[in-house]
């Protein structure tokens, strides 16, 4: 008797396993690169400190999508999982930063990890009293929150956009959808990739975009602490110390949406090794 194998663990062709890794990997640097880009512009970051921080944030990206990924001891769901930064998460630092200084929102990102690595084996006691409405309004919530992250990457912290931006974007998500729309197979799921690529293109060609190297930058080792050494200040910090206490609510629904494909229920302690941290 052959086992069956779900849809999500098998083995797919190399043709058609390239141009889906390829997408998502643009589609993963995306989030990363915006938000850098979003707290640079708002701490008004020279070209070569954004690169700096960019490397690092990558670093971590790539780190704790293995780490879940793969799983080590009862650290990681063991599940695809894509940690990136954004979201509500990057204006509470921006917001730290104006206020008390880089260094302090980065301390405060650190509190919050600590304290959310304290509080997880209490919440995974509990996990189970979460029914699935609240899991499928969360994520709801999660949708809401990051258009408005996604807005201000075309018209930037304050508000204003050039037309020339908002054309290239209305492009893009059009191309983007026409590809979704009338391609089929590998060529339909990789629209985003398609999308991305087209509106690339026609920002190098009218001129608002192009491939240079920032100034200063080049092949070096990501800063660790490229804000300057952490500051710790409790009353600071509370903002995000509360944001991240409501983040909780985001474990059942992350393992949930992730394993249903392969037609696996994960279990609360699953839910609690992949419990979301603050990455910035």
């Amino acid at each position: 008797m052959t086992a069956t194998i779900a849809p999500a663990d098998e083995r797919v062709p190399v043709g058609r396993l390239v141009p889906l890794a390829l997408q998502h990997v643009l589609a993963m640097a995306a989030a990363p690169v915006s938000t850098v880009f979003l707290t640079a512009t708002a701490l008004r970051l020279s070209p070569a400190e954004t690169a700096s921080v960019l490397s690092a944030v990558l670093v971590l990206c790539g780190a704790g999508s293995l780490l879940q990924s793969l799983g080590v001891g009862n650290v990681g769901a063991r599940l695809p999982f894509v940690m990136l930064p954004g979201g509500a998460a990057t204006a509470l630092f921006i917001q730290i930063s104006a206020d008390h200084g880089p260094a302090v929102a980065s301390g405060s990102v650190l509190l919050a990890a600590v304290l959310l690595l304290a509080v997880v084996p209490l919440y995974g006691r509990i996990v189970r009293l979460f029914p699935p409405l609240v899991m499928g309004v969360t994520v709801l919530l999660i949708g809401i929150a990051m258009v408005r992250v996604a807005a201000q990457l075309i018209t930037g912290p304050t508000g204003e956009a050039a037309r020339g931006a908002v054309v290239l974007a209305g492009v893009t998500v059009a191309v983007t959808l026409t590809a979704y729309l009338f391609l089929r197979g590998v060529w339909r799921q990789s629209a985003v990739l398609i999308g991305m690529a087209a509106g690339t293109a026609i920002a190098v060609v009218s001129g608002l975009g192009a491939f240079s190297p920032a100034p200063g930058s080049g092949f070096s080792l990501p800063a660790l602490f490229p804000y300057g050494t952490p500051r710790f200040d409790i009353l600071a910090a509370l903002p995000l110390l509360v944001f991240s206490l409501s983040t909780l609510a985001e474990i059942p629904a992350r393992p949930s949406s992730t394993a249903r494909p392969r037609g696996a229920s994960p279990t609360p302690a699953v839910m609690c090794r992949g419990s979301p941290a603050p990455t910035r």
